[in-house]
């Protein structure tokens, strides 16, 4: 399999601005939150809510700069909450507890089998083979293996790392040397629908179910189930996917050529070499199918969305029924993003029981002079803040853990359900991080084959943003208020 290449041209200047943040990020995650305690407690805000507020400024600093590795950040919040009181040991580890955490861990593991068996691989060659060999045909085949593999591997990161190989293999094929139209628009499809399809379904991406975590915990602990989370979620989510497929390959890099050549006997020869379907992909076939009727059925059975998984992933270690060992799983498991999502969870915790969320809530809606808008205007402004926030944010789950209970806040100053603005930022935050290179793991990894710029991020994706604020904004007038969401 290819592997992608190290970035060329622009690499150093990352390397630069990487340096640049470390030097400057963690003086400010000391001087911010000292600064905040220094100023005195805000009128309206509590003892605890203070303290809460000035740890949130350090650990918001450390995400947005990585001045030290993420996952350190995220325990960061455990004996910094303890040590100034804001709550118990308890109460600080709550979120490394949580089933957002365990979701998260089978979600990994299930890549993991995806790819160990080569089902994953399997279901991209065979949908390549469907839409045929012309350039349009081939982008649009990526598109639909994304949307496919959204079900049946639940991490942005593992479905990157599935297609890229065969994305590179193509470009290949294609002969094109350097810089190309056709490498330019393909490796952005990737990338982009990846993410655009998983703001529509509740296991795609970390974000989805950190929202409804803190959902949860908002409304009472009313879960959102999986299908409810689809027929919200997945209708704007595969418009914004068809159409962010129609921009990149028609408008915004329309290929130099419209057939590739050798295109059909590249995939006849990766299918030929995968031969028949052996045991494990019939494994893990059975095993996947039966996680996704767990989930698709979760609002009848009352299984939710984790014991789901779960019991997917115990499967998948049976003797005779299973294939995966512990050295499997153990490769398999981003352990930083689960460290990010419960020391977020955690942060969040804080925020919100100490009512720091609330009183920032309040103070952003009144700075916005939100107080004399209606709900849906109030909605669709919160939408496009978050969205454009992905310009400063590195990765979307410390974007979700950092920004929902502030958003959940704004939903309790208006007096309304907190599925209301949680539900359709979060989606904004795990399914558009189009803007910059750095918006998200999969951006940085087809960045890393030294075939795009960081031109053709911002300016491609400066519209398709644009474009998912309207979707979003028009669901939110029509489609989402037919269902009963507000």
């Amino acid at each position: 399999m290819l592997k992608p290449a190290t970035p060329a041209p622009d690499s150093s200047e990352h390397e630069l601005k990487n340096d640049w943040r470390q030097k400057i990020g963690i003086p400010l995650a000391i001087l911010l939150p000292g600064l905040i305690m220094l100023l005195g407690k805000p009128e309206g805000l509590s003892i605890a809510g203070h303290k809460a507020l000035a740890l949130f400024s350090g650990i918001f600093i450390l995400y947005l700069t990585e001045a030290i590795p993420l996952a350190i950040t995220s325990i960061i919040v455990v004996p910094a909450a303890v040590l100034m009181g804001i709550t118990n040991t308890k109460g600080a580890l709550s979120g490394f507890g949580s089933s957002t955490v365990y979701l998260m861990f089978g979600a990994f593991v299930l890549a993991g089998a995806m790819t160990k068996s080569r089902l994953a691989e399997r279901i991209t060659y065979l949908i390549m083979k469907l839409v045929g060999n012309s350039a349009k045909s081939i982008i649009f085949g990526v598109m639909a293996a994304n949307v496919v593999l959204a079900f049946l591997v639940p991490s942005t990161v593992a479905r990157t790392a599935i297609l890229l190989p065969v994305c590179l293999g193509i470009i290949q094929v294609f002969g094109a040397q350097g810089r190309s139209k056709f490498a330019a628009g393909l490796l952005l499809i990737l990338a982009y629908t990846n993410s655009t399809i998983s703001a529509g379904i509740l296991t795609a991406t970390t974000p989805n179910p950190v929202t409804i975590e803190f959902i949860s915990k908002a409304a009472g602990g009313h879960l959102i189930s999986y299908g409810e989370w689809f027929m919200y979620g997945f209708p704007p989510a595969l418009l914004m996917t068809l159409f962010t497929w129609w921009y990149v390959s028609v408008i915004a890099f329309k290929p130099e050529v419209p057939r590739i050549p050798g295109g059909d006997q590249f995939v006849d020869n990766k299918l030929a070499e995968l031969g028949p379907l052996c045991p494990d992909e019939k494994r893990s076939l059975i095993v996947f199918t039966l996680v996704v009727i767990l989930w698709v059925t979760g609002e009848w059975t009352k299984i939710d969305a984790t014991i789901a998984c779960l019991v997917g992933v115990c499967l998948l270690f049976v003797p005779k029924l299973g294939f995966m060992t512990w050295s499997d799983a153990n490769k398999s498991v981003s352990w930083q993003v689960l460290m990010v999502t419960g020391g977020g969870l955690s942060l969040g915790d804080a925020l919100i029981n100490t009512g720091a969320a609330k009183w920032l809530a309040v103070t952003i809606f009144h700075a916005l002079g939100l107080a004399d808008m209606s709900l849906v205007m109030t909605l669709i402004i919160i939408m496009f803040i978050v969205q454009f926030l992905h310009l400063v944010f590195v990765g979307t789950t410390p974007m979700a853990t950092g920004l929902i209970p502030i958003v959940i806040g704004m939903a309790d100053v208006v007096n309304v359900n907190p599925l209301v603005f949680a539900l359709p930022a979060g989606m904004i935050i795990g399914g558009y991080p189009l803007l910059m290179f750095y918006s998200c793991t999969s951006n940085i990894l087809v960045y890393g084959t030294g075939k795009l710029t960081v031109g053709d991020f911002l300016r491609t994706g400066l519209v398709l943003c644009t474009v998912a604020c309207i979707v979003y904004a028009l669901c939110a007038v029509t489609y989402w208020r037919w269902l009963g969401l507000f």
